[in-house]
C-alpha cells in the first residue's frame, strides 16, 4: 500500500505542478504501469480501460477528435460497470482516477472536436499552408507627427509614469504574450496595456472600466469572463487576457487590419464602422474620430516602438519586477483563503495578491471547480498536508449586505444574484416590517456549501478553454487598410485659418475641408485637422467594403461597448477618473503636467474623479 500512496502521488503532482502543462497535455504514459491489487478480477478492466485511454490520447493527437470522445466515454462506461462490483479499497481508487483522466480527455476531445466545426463553418481552417507558415510574432509600428509626439512625451515629460509602467510590466508581460500566442494573436499585442491601465490589476475608469485590459461589466461577460459577489476575473491576468484576445480577435475579424481593430477596442465597433461608411475610408489615420480614440493607436504605436528598441530610447537600464511564478491547485467546491495559507504555509495576503480576481476572504469557481494560486512550491505543501488529514472545512457562503439610501430588495438581489423574494424572507421584510437605510441584510447563498475536495484538473495555463467561448457574429468584414505615411494632424493656433494653414502646409482649402469633412472653410481655434503631404497614398473604401459598410445601420453614438466611452466630456475636455493623477492624465493626452496646470489655472497638483479639466492645445 505505501508503494501505491506514493505512485498516485507522483501523478498528481504531475498534473498539478507542472507548469504550463495540464491534463490534456500529459502523455498517458504517465499513468502507472502496474497495479498492486488483491482482485484477481480487476486486472481485466483495468487494463483494457489503460488500452483504451492510450488509443483515446492517440485519436486525438491525429486530429481524430470524435473517435477520441467515442473511445473516452466507452472506457467510461465499462469503468463504471466495474465499479459497481465488489472491489477493494486500492482497486476501486486506481479506477476512479483513471475515469476522471478520461473525462478530462474526453471534454479536451470534444472541444477540439468543436472548435474544428468552427473553424470550418467560418472558413478559418488550418489548413497546410497554415500549419507551415512561420509565426506572427509582431506588430510593425506606424510611425507620424502624432506618433513621434508621444514617444516624445515618453521619453520626456512623462519618462516617470513609462518607467513606472515598464518596472511592472515585468511580472506580467511573458505571461500575456503567452495567452495571446495561445489565442493566435500577435504578442505584440501585450504594449496595448501600456496604454489601458500601465499594467495595473486593480485599476478602475470613471466608466467603471476593470482589470489591466479595462472591461465593462457587460463587454467582460460578453466574451466568457466571470464578474459577480465572489469574483471579478476581470482583474485575473490570464483570464482578461484571455477575453481581451477573443475581443481583439473579433474585432480584427471586423476591420482586417490592427489600427482600425485598436481603434474599436477602445471606441466600440459602431464607432469605427460608423466613421468609415460616413467617410468613405478604411485608414485610420484618415478617419476624424473622438479625440481619445484618435490619441489612443499613436500611445500604442510610441509605447511598441519604444518596447522594441528600449536601448534608443534610455529605458534598457529600467529594472523589471520579477515574473509572476506559482503553483495551480484545483477543489470542488469554495475554499477559505484563510485555511490555503495556513496549509500552505503561506502568508495570506500573498495568496490575495496571487489571485486578485478574488473580493472576499473565500472563493468559489464556476461549475462546482475553484481553481487558486499558491506560491511555487506552496503546491506540494498544501497536497501533502491534505494527504496527512489536514482539515479543509465547507465555506459558509451567506454574505452580510448594509443597506443604503435608495436601494431597493430587487436592486440588492440583482446584485447578488439572488431571488427578491427569498431575500425578502431571509430578513423578516414585508409590509409590517419594510426595507430601512442602515438595515443590514443576511445575503443567501446560491448553492449550499459542501466541504471542498481536491481533486484532478487541468492545469489553465496548458490552453485557453478555461474562458468559455462565445461565438458572436461580426457586424461587417473589411479589408482595412491604414497607413500613417504622409500624415499629420494639428490643432488650429490663435489667428490661424484653413487659407493660411494651406499655404504653410503647401495644400489648398478644398483639400483640408475634403480630408476633414467640414461643412464650412470657418475654423475655431483649438479645432484639430488631418493633413496629408503630397505624396500620402489616398486610401478609400473597396468596392467589396463598401457593400459590406452600406449595410450597416448607422444609428447615433452610445457609450463605448468596451471601455471609458463617458470618460470624454467633449471636444478638448477630459473627466478625471477614480485614480487618476494629473500626471497619468497628462501622460494619456500627451501633454505636460505644467500645460495641464496652465490651462485650468490649477495652483496644485490635486483633482478629484469627475472634475473635468480642460486639454492644452497643441
Amino acid at each position: 500500500m505505501p508503494v501505491r500512496s506514493s505512485t498516485m502521488a507522483a501523478v498528481w503532482m504531475a498534473f498539478f505542478l507542472t507548469p504550463a502543462v495540464g491534463l490534456a497535455a500529459v502523455s498517458p504514459t504517465l499513468l502507472p504501469a502496474t497495479v498492486t491489487t488483491d482482485s484477481a478480477q480487476l486486472s481485466s478492466p483495468l487494463a483494457s480501460a489503460r488500452i483504451a485511454y492510450q488509443a483515446a490520447w492517440a485519436q486525438r493527437q491525429a486530429g481524430e477528435y470524435a473517435a477520441a470522445v467515442a473511445s473516452a466515454e466507452s472506457a467510461m462506461v465499462a469503468i463504471d460497470a466495474a465499479l459497481s462490483g465488489d472491489l477493494d479499497l486500492a482497486g476501486r481508487r486506481d479506477l476512479t482516477d483513471l475515469r476522471s483522466r478520461l473525462a478530462g480527455l474526453r471534454d479536451a476531445a470534444r472541444t477540439d472536436r468543436d472548435s474544428e466545426k468552427s473553424a470550418q463553418a467560418s472558413g478559418n481552417v488550418a489548413d497546410e499552408g497554415v500549419l507551415n507558415a512561420p509565426a506572427v510574432d509582431e506588430i510593425t509600428p506606424q510611425f507620424n507627427e502624432q506618433v513621434y509626439r508621444y514617444i516624445d512625451f515618453f521619453t520626456g515629460a512623462g519618462r516617470s509614469v513609462f518607467e513606472r509602467w515598464l518596472k511592472r510590466s515585468g511580472r506580467y508581460m511573458e505571461l500575456f504574450r503567452s495567452v495571446l500566442q495561445k489565442e493566435g494573436l500577435p504578442p505584440d499585442l501585450v504594449h496595448l496595456v501600456f496604454v489601458e491601465s500601465g499594467f495595473n490589476l486593480n485599476a478602475r475608469s470613471i466608466s467603471a472600466a476593470v482589470g489591466p485590459w479595462q472591461f465593462l461589466r457587460g463587454t467582460a461577460r460578453l466574451f466568457g469572463l466571470t464578474v459577480d459577489r465572489w469574483v471579478d476575473e476581470r482583474r485575473d491576468p490570464e483570464k482578461s487576457t484571455v477575453a481581451a484576445a477573443r475581443y481583439l480577435k473579433h474585432l480584427y475579424s471586423i476591420f482586417g487590419d490592427w489600427p482600425l481593430a485598436l481603434g474599436a477596442y477602445n471606441a466600440g465597433e459602431g464607432t469605427i464602422l460608423r466613421a468609415i461608411k460616413q467617410q468613405g475610408t478604411t485608414n485610420y489615420w484618415d478617419l476624424r474620430l473622438p479625440r481619445q480614440t484618435e490619441d489612443y493607436v499613436p500611445q500604442f504605436m510610441a509605447a511598441l516602438a519604444i518596447a522594441h528598441d528600449p536601448e534608443k530610447y534610455g529605458f534598457d537600464s529600467v529594472e523589471l519586477d520579477d515574473p509572476m511564478t506559482f503553483d495551480q491547485i484545483a477543489f470542488k467546491g469554495a475554499v477559505d483563503l484563510h485555511t490555503i495559507a495556513k496549509l500552505a504555509d503561506c502568508p495570506y495576503q500573498e495568496l490575495r495578491e496571487l489571485n486578485p480576481a478574488l473580493l472576499r476572504g473565500a472563493a468559489t469557481g464556476s461549475n462546482g471547480v475553484t481553481t487558486l494560486r499558491v506560491p511555487p512550491g506552496k503546491g506540494q505543501v498544501l497536497m501533502q498536508r491534505l494527504a496527512d488529514g489536514g482539515p479543509l472545512p465547507a465555506v459558509n457562503l451567506t454574505l452580510q449586505h448594509h443597506v443604503r439610501a435608495h436601494e431597493t430588495l430587487q436592486s440588492i438581489a440583482a446584485q447578488y444574484g439572488v431571488s427578491a423574494r427569498e431575500l425578502a424572507l431571509r430578513n423578516d421584510i414585508g409590509r409590517k416590517s419594510p426595507l430601512r437605510r442602515g438595515m443590514t441584510l443576511t445575503v443567501p447563498a446560491n448553492s449550499p456549501a459542501h466541504r471542498p475536495q481536491l481533486m484532478v484538473a487541468d492545469d489553465p495555463r496548458a490552453s485557453t478553454a478555461y474562458v468559455p467561448t462565445r461565438n458572436i457574429r461580426p457586424l461587417a468584414s473589411l479589408e482595412g487598410s491604414s497607413t500613417a505615411e504622409g500624415r499629420e494632424l494639428i490643432t488650429v493656433k490663435k489667428g490661424q485659418t484653413l487659407a493660411s494653414i494651406a499655404a504653410e502646409h503647401g495644400v489648398t482649402v478644398s483639400d483640408i475641408v475634403r480630408w476633414n469633412h467640414l461643412k464650412s472653410p470657418a475654423v475655431r481655434r483649438g479645432t484639430r485637422l488631418k493633413l496629408r503631404t503630397a505624396d500620402a497614398k489616398d486610401v478609400t473604401l473597396s468596392a467589396a467594403d463598401s457593400a459590406s459598410v452600406a449595410q450597416i445601420k448607422v444609428r447615433p453614438a452610445r457609450r463605448s461597448k468596451h471601455h471609458r466611452g463617458a470618460a470624454q466630456a467633449g471636444p478638448g475636455l477630459v473627466v478625471v477618473r477614480s485614480g487618476e493623477t494629473l500626471s497619468s492624465i497628462a501622460a494619456r493626452h500627451g501633454v505636460t503636467v505644467n500645460a495641464l496646470k496652465r490651462a485650468n489655472g490649477l495652483t496644485s497638483g490635486q483633482i478629484r474623479a469627475g472634475q473635468r479639466l480642460k486639454l492644452p492645445n497643441g
